[in-house]
């Protein structure tokens, strides 16, 4: 099992939102967690990905525990794309995209030829590409949730967890997300 999660405890100031929760992710599987609004389905993805720090228990990724990995090194494992993802205002869609190359950059953050080759590839797999010089501000819901995901897809991880994904998209991109 590459990931595992032991007994934790996750929760917003006094208020513990998830109790004692072990659970194990397998790998090349696709997992959904399904659970009512407000059960705390997003507090356990941003535990799991070390977006919130959990009161107690671990993470385990290939038998590391996440909270003493480096974040550039945990960023090259696993990816996330939040419920309500909010990028900088002014920024372009090929802009935001690259942002999930940076795991890999190194010194002032130059994309190498590697990462304009997985950026174009993650903007044509999400049908993005003739967006790539547009305000992500200029977006459709669904446009701008599409680009979101190759920002995901662009990092280049075995392990990418979506918070409802299909969020904004009409019926056929919903379908083709599913898909990819």
């Amino acid at each position: 099992m590459r990931l595992e999660v032991d007994s934790i405890r996750v929760g917003y100031e006094s208020k513990t939102i998830v109790h004692d929760l072990s659970l194990q992710i397998p790998d090349g599987k696709i997992t959904t967690i399904i659970g009512s609004n407000g059960c705390g389905k997003s507090t356990l993805l941003k535990a799991i990905t070390r977006i919130l720090k959990h009161e107690s228990g671990q993470v385990i990724l290939d038998g590391q525990t996440i909270s003493k990995m480096k974040t550039k090194e945990l960023a090259k494992e696993l990816a996330i794309l939040p419920q309500s993802p909010e990028s900088a205002h002014g920024l372009t869609v090929e802009e935001l995209v690259s942002y999930g190359r940076f795991p890999y950059q190194k010194g002032f953050g130059n994309l190498s030829q590697k990462d304009k080759e997985v950026i174009d590839w993650a903007l044509q797999v999400t049908k993005t590409k003739d967006f790539r010089l547009q305000s992500v501000d200029a977006l459709s819901g669904g446009q701008r949730q599409r680009v979101w995901i190759a920002m995901a897809l662009a990092q280049e991880t075995d392990i990418i967890f979506l918070d409802e994904p299909t969020t904004y998209l009409d019926m056929a991109h919903q379908l083709e997300v599913l898909e990819l």
